[in-house]
């Protein structure tokens, strides 16, 4: 059933109980806005679930706790947390964007999409460090991840930092300046590749980064697939849709054609495709649960399972007899 999980804090010798699916019954268009909607009602519920964020995350004598050690001052457990906090703000911004103030749904044409894909680059770097059992494979990408924030780091400041044709003398001088000082400091990656040097991890790995957004999705797919397709798949396909890409657009829209006075030129008016939005959130809060599962396990904390005891029956689906 996908993110449509019917998770329940259950009594100890409680059985689960069993549901099944009645959506072929119902009016199509009437279940996907229900469906829709319960998605926002799962984000609402992950809100309160989390809070302000979650203290003291790794426990004592936890994989998490460990990993912390050894690497500190790269934490773990700073990279999880993060990752948790970032992708749940993406979801409270879907839920802003979604949720018209009257209660019912208001569905943009695009702008759902570049959020959605935040919130699933968040969730898929977080679960990408803390979802495999091997220590030193979760240590050599925390550092990997760090390694590359350090290098983009870099970029950004040389970026301000180039002369431009219109900058004055004073202007010059001063980002001259800033460049020798940013030359002359003491390098972050080195001091990555210290804290790797005494972890006993794989220097050149570390040294590499996360090479690309592709490959790390792919690692995580490996462990966590979607439903529908691959999790580098919808990764492109939102990619497209946060750019200004037609062909992406028109996919992920309805089409109304209608005539106009000029022979053979038409009116085309463009709408959501629900569906797509569907898919989009079905994919960013699956994510997200499979990461607070997963750190809850590393951390020993299973306070940080969503249980989702909140919700009612998501649309679609019942009791079985």
């Amino acid at each position: 059933m996908g993110i449509e999980s019917f998770r329940r804090a259950a009594g100890r010798g409680n059985r689960e109980p069993r549901f099944e699916w009645f959506g072929d019954q119902l009016e199509p268009t009437l279940l996907l806005r229900q469906r829709l909607s319960y998605r926002l009602d799962m984000i609402a519920s992950l809100r309160r679930h989390l809070g302000e964020g979650i203290s003291g995350l790794a426990s004592v004598d936890s994989d998490m706790r460990a990993d912390d050690e050894v690497l500190q001052p790269f934490q773990v457990s700073h990279l999880a947390g993060h990752s948790i906090a970032m992708a749940l703000d993406a979801l409270g911004t879907l839920e802003l964007i979604l949720r018209d103030p009257s209660g019912s749904l208001r569905i943009p044409l695009f702008g759902v999409y570049p959020v959605a894909r935040q919130a699933l680059e968040a969730s898929a770097m977080g679960l990408w460090v803390v979802g495999p059992a091997s220590p030193a494979v979760r240590r050599t990408r925390a550092l990997r991840a760090q390694i590359q924030e350090a290098r983009e780091e870099s970029r950004l400041v040389a970026a301000f930092l180039e002369d431009r044709p219109k900058d004055m003398p004073e202007k010059r001088k001063y980002k001259a300046r800033q460049r020798q000082e940013q030359a002359t400091k003491s390098e972050r990656v080195d001091r990555i590749v210290d804290v790797a040097k005494v972890a006993q991890l794989d220097v050149k790995e570390v040294r590499n980064g996360v090479q690309s957004m592709r490959a790390l999705l792919d690692e995580v797919d490996e462990l966590h697939p979607t439903p529908e397709a691959s999790l580098r798949a919808v990764w492109q396909y939102l990619s497209g849709l946060a750019h200004p890409s037609q062909l992406r657009a028109i996919q992920a829209s309805d089409l109304q054609l209608t005539d106009t006075s000029e022979p053979g030129i038409s009116h085309a008016r463009m709408t959501a495709k629900e569906e797509i939005v569907l898919l989009s959130l079905d994919v960013a809060l699956t994510l997200m649960g499979d990461l607070l599962d997963v750190v809850a396990k590393r951390a020993l904390n299973p306070a940080v399972r969503w249980m989702r005891a909140d919700l009612g029956t998501p649309p679609g689906w019942r009791l079985s007899q």
